[in-house]
């Protein structure tokens, strides 16, 4: 139902943008987009039973503060922004439809996982749900701080307000602890995508990038000749980075988890998943080759920047900050990051991740391990099916009625105004996968410490680092699957 309806929306988004005279509008009050589909005033009601919970105040336990994502759950009030005002009305509708009152406490980056935790040992029942960060969900599913939301009845997961490629990943042997949809914009907002400098590839007499992710031609090898031919020294000695004074242009920034994203774009999770339980593999050939083209992007001076090792200064938009001074022809990051982009001088355009090559049948958009907020109710919770249809009918209500308000707000106040870049998002929508290996934790400690760390150093010489750990990970995804009986 809603990924039938995303491109309808973004281009009746776009052709108005570009029939109010080509400039960026500033009125958030009001929705802009004539699409065909189904609005908050005409929809089908919540399809299952409603319930009166006697003015129950229900409470998530969200992230405070996120600078690379939309973690907007409780607004407020109501403030005439047109996102804002759409999740306010939102909210204000399940808690009329269901007599509640939704509200909103919330942790740090660092705190979340600890709150959970304190509150499932003390048997605090304060939080009703918890946005959980993906690299947290693998000790506190084995440790048991979750409820299984298969056994809530009042969930309907098969239907398609949930988002089913994040089920299908998180369920084992019938039990899955955490989910998303659209109670939340975070989890989109968390997927991987390649950023372009329009001006820069008109300069470069570059070939259309959109036919050629249309021809099926977008791979790694595509992305290293357009980096080739970006790098330049530009009257600097050395491509050694140089924040302040440095005029050195570059191929690609971004930073070591980069490497990941590109590894589960191209198909390779490092698991084989034939079975009835995940095997860790060791590098086949496929694998071995994807190592080596990455390198080829890493190793060559000028390709490629990396936040960390390069030594970029400044918050968390510093990748941002180097991309709009036309340092690079792409950058590197998730979806989250064109708030980043929206006050720059220049066009540019969004692509999905590469294939490994032409080989490879479909682009794959990966969902970031890191941060990425998931929906899991802790087992402290005192009424799991009160918080199930909750749940259940904010995501119902999230599917008909915050779509066309998002990407009202993302494209036309953020930047993205060509049809091409609407195409695009359709397809890293329709594409999004995720790093199962890192969601349970089996495969953390590998990628984080070895793969991405190598592979950004130019060195593809990991094979045997996956050799040395094969056994830890194998045993580590048993334990998962003995915890799921």
């Amino acid at each position: 139902m809603r990924r039938t309806r995303y491109i309808a929306i973004l281009l009746a988004v776009l052709m108005t943008a570009s029939s109010c005279g080509g400039g960026t509008s500033t009125d958030t009050t009001t929705s802009t987009s004539s699409a065909d589909t189904t609005s908050a005033d005409t929809a089908e009601k919540y399809p299952y039973e409603s319930a009166d919970f006697g003015g129950y105040e229900f409470t998530f336990l969200n992230l405070d503060v996120c600078d690379w994502a939309n973690q907007m759950l409780v607004p407020e009030e109501s403030t005439g922004e047109l996102l804002n005002d759409a999740i306010f009305e939102r909210n204000m509708k399940v808690e009329e439809a269901l007599n509640i009152t939704i509200r909103e406490l919330t942790g740090s980056v660092d705190s979340l996982a600890s709150l959970v935790k304190t509150a499932v040992t003390a048997g605090d029942p304060t939080y009703d749900v918890a946005m959980t960060q993906i690299h947290d969900l693998g000790g506190l599913l084995s440790d048991g701080y979750f409820v299984d939301l298969a056994e809530i009845s009042t969930i309907n997961l098969d239907e398609p307000w949930w988002d089913q490629t994040i089920v299908e990943a998180a369920t084992i042997k019938d039990h899955c602890y955490f989910a998303t949809s659209d109670i939340t914009f975070h989890p989109f907002e968390a997927t991987w995508v390649m950023y372009f400098h329009k001006e820069k590839f008109e300069k470069l007499g570059l070939e259309d990038p959109y036919q050629v992710v249309r021809d099926g031609k977008w791979t790694m090898d595509k992305l290293t000749e357009y980096v080739s031919q970006s790098a330049n020294l530009n009257g600097q000695e050395t491509f050694k980075f140089d924040q302040t004074n440095g005029t050195a242009e570059y191929g690609v920034v971004s930073h070591n988890l980069f490497m990941e994203g590109l590894i589960l774009c191209f198909g390779e999770n490092l698991l084989d998943e034939s079975g009835d339980m995940p095997v860790f593999v060791e590098a086949n050939e496929r694998l071995v080759t994807a190592f080596e083209k990455i390198t080829a992007l890493t190793k060559p001076d000028g390709y490629y920047l990396d936040r960390d090792s390069d030594g970029i200064q400044g918050g968390a938009d510093r990748i941002s900050v180097e991309f709009k001074k036309g340092r690079t022809l792409f950058m590197s990051e998730t979806l989250g990051h064109i708030a980043n982009l929206r006050d720059g001088s220049f066009d540019f355009g969004i692509l999905p991740m590469p294939k490994l090559d032409e080989k490879q049948e479909n682009y794959i958009s990966l969902t970031g391990s890191w941060g990425t907020l998931m929906t899991t109710i802790p087992k402290s919770c005192s009424d799991p099916e009160r918080a199930g249809k909750v749940l259940d009918m904010m995501a119902y209500e999230s599917s008909i009625s915050l779509i066309e308000p998002y990407y009202d707000t993302w494209l036309t106040q953020k930047g993205v105004r060509d049809e091409e870049s609407a195409e695009m998002l359709q397809i890293i929508q329709d594409t999004r996968t995720i790093n199962i290996g890192k969601m349970f934790g089996w495969t953390t400690s590998l990628t984080n410490s070895s793969l991405i760390v190598l592979l950004a150093m130019g060195n593809p010489d990991v094979t045997s680092k996956m050799a040395a750990q094969k056994d830890s990970i194998n045993a580590a995804i048993a334990k998962t699957y003995e915890a799921f009986e």
